[in-house]
């Protein structure tokens, strides 16, 4: 019978490759797996952690923006008082210098009066400016009234617009009208 040798041998033979051992590369690849699984889970733990920190962070945030909030509020509400304060007191302040204007008017004008045989009819006081109108016995009443208001320090600018001659129950009168301006 006829032998014939299918392997090589001698000079021009190969080698075998070598056998691997399944179970060893099984036991690779489920240890790749274990690992690369471990570290997913925990880099996704770190994520988690991370998210969790940064919400923290997010609701104490909100938490002082509610705060600055109510805060503002409130400083708000104090500068809506105070202009709320500052405007009564200059309305106060106003009706101080008007309550007085029209007293010192007064006070002033009766005393330029005193010795003179003089009444008055009207007398207004707008701003700075008075406007008055009466009645005397002579016109020398009148022109010495206008030269007492012209004495005084509080009053300015003073003209006798008019000044005339009438019959009132059958007595000789003068009306006269005169405006000045307050000073100061």
């Amino acid at each position: 019978m006829i032998r014939i040798n299918l392997l090589a041998s001698g000079a021009k033979a190969r080698k075998a490759k070598p056998q691997y051992d399944v179970r060893a590369q099984v036991l690779l690849g489920v240890g790749v797996i274990l690992i690369i699984v471990t570290g997913c889970w925990w880099y996704a733990s770190t994520l988690d952690s991370e998210i969790e920190a940064r919400q923290e962070e997010k609701r104490e945030k909100e938490s002082q923006v509610a705060q600055l909030k109510e805060q503002v509020k409130k400083v708000q509400d104090f500068e809506q008082k105070k202009k709320l304060l500052e405007d009564k007191n200059r309305i106060i302040d106003q009706l101080e210098q008007s309550r007085m204007g029209p007293v010192k008017v007064l006070d002033h004008v009766s005393q330029s009066i005193e010795p003179l045989k003089i009444w008055l009819t009207r007398l207004g006081v707008s701003s700075d400016t008075v406007e008055l109108e009466g009645k005397a016995l002579t016109n020398d009443d009148v022109v010495e009234f206008a030269n007492n208001l012209r004495r005084t320090d509080y009053f300015a600018g003073i003209n006798l617009q008019e000044s005339k001659a009438t019959v009132e129950n059958k007595i000789n009168v003068y009306q006269f009208r005169l405006t000045f301006r307050l000073k100061g």
